[in-house]
């Protein structure tokens, strides 16, 4: 088996200017480096990983940290696109992706993964999938002055990440649901703890506020980023004598509790409830195409957090890495506005468990709960 003895033999050179050329240290000639890549070439030369991580200290790995509970990354459609995003990333880069479950307010497991893979260099980089108040793998990892990128927009402005701006768009998107009329709004917000929950919880505050209406006076519940607990919030409220007429949940997941709860009480969305989503997520069995939303690009934050963090290992950016990605406001039914006849296709839809209601422009698709399969209430 061809070693880096004989590919520095057969091209007159030293072992480590053969090395050298594998890792593309700039110290080496163009003349140098072009025979040796040609004999590597010609006698299909792969060099070992550990052998090459060990010359480099680098792995070829960066961990995915989701510092949520299991229930949550896979009861949120979110995060797959988002986890599909920084995998397509990597195997562009050309590195490995290790999925991370990971407590980030236990000091005891974040002290363990630091030890296990940070310290002992396992790993080149670390991608931090949500933004929390106090978030004490973050101050670690900046203490130690090692490669990562936070999704969502930290506390302290010195620190890397990639986020969209929550806080503009849910005003953006609160205004619209609104603009029909609405006087009666309400919000099924998500976590204090998270910083994304915050930001668009103070995008709906602006909102309601600039249209003149007393906070004191406007409903605002706090849940995790679930359609089972979005459900159960919208049955409380959809079951008061002043029930809202507008809700805006903090995502889609959290708005198709909303529906289901206004279907089950035999509430019309848009007539008698306008409802505002945000995610902007496309999934194939349920009815979602008449929710207007606001769209983040879930798989370009992904690939976005990859990539910077490829530029931040290979010291190839200076300073804090802040990227602020655009977000679009999708206008569908589900707030009051008009939508064209749906096709033909949409109008037949299972024949069981489910049901279209009447009333075009606009028809809606309306799945029953059994049949979701997103964290069915």
């Amino acid at each position: 088996m061809m070693n880096l003895r004989d590919i520095a033999q057969l091209s007159g050179v030293s072992r480590s200017t053969v090395s050298r050329v594998i890792n593309d240290d700039p110290r080496v000639s163009d003349e140098v480096r072009a025979r040796v890549k040609a004999i590597i070439e010609r006698e299909g030369y792969h060099p070992h990983a550990a052998a090459r991580a060990l010359a480099t200290r680098r792995s070829g790995v960066f961990g995915l940290v989701i510092p949520q509970a299991l229930g949550s990354l896979f009861g949120d459609p979110w995060f797959p696109r988002f986890t599909q995003g920084c995998l397509d990333a990597a195997r562009e880069i050309g590195v490995t992706l290790m999925l991370l479950m990971e407590p980030a307010d236990d000091p005891v497991a974040v002290g363990k993964l630091i030890d296990r893979l940070v310290v002992t260099r396992h790993i080149d980089g670390l991608v931090l999938a949500a933004s929390m108040r106090d978030d004490m793998m973050i101050s670690a990892l900046a203490e130690l002055g090692f490669p990562y990128m936070l999704v969502g927009r930290p506390r302290d402005e010195g620190r890397n990440f990639v986020d969209v701006r929550n806080r503009e768009a849910s005003a953006d998107a609160t205004r619209h649901l609104l603009g029909h009329g609405r006087t009666r709004p309400a919000m099924i917000a998500g976590p204090d703890y998270m910083i994304s929950a915050s930001d668009r919880r103070a995008g709906f505050e602006d909102a309601v506020c600039e249209a003149g209406f007393d906070l004191a006076d406007v409903p605002i519940r706090q849940v995790d980023f679930s359609q089972r607990e979005a459900y159960n919030e919208a049955l409380a409220l959809l079951g008061r004598p002043d029930r809202p007429d507008a809700i805006f949940a903090a995502s889609d997941a959290m708005a198709f509790g909303v529906l289901q709860a206004a279907r089950k009480l035999g509430i019309r969305v848009p007539e008698d409830l306008g409802l505002m989503g945000f995610d902007g997520f496309e999934p194939d069995r349920i009815w979602y195409w008449e929710l207007s939303t606001v769209r983040q690009p879930a798989h370009g934050i992904g690939y976005t957090a990859v990539t910077r963090l490829n530029d931040i290992v290979n010291h190839r950016t200076q300073g804090p890495e802040h990227v602020w990605l655009e977000t679009e406001l999708v206008v569908r039914h589900s707030c009051g506005c008009d939508m064209p006849v749906p096709p033909e296709s949409l109008l037949h839809l299972p024949e069981k468990g489910g049901a279209v209601r009447p009333g075009l422009p606009g028809a809606i698709f309306v799945a029953e709960s059994e049949e979701l399969n997103i964290d069915r209430p």
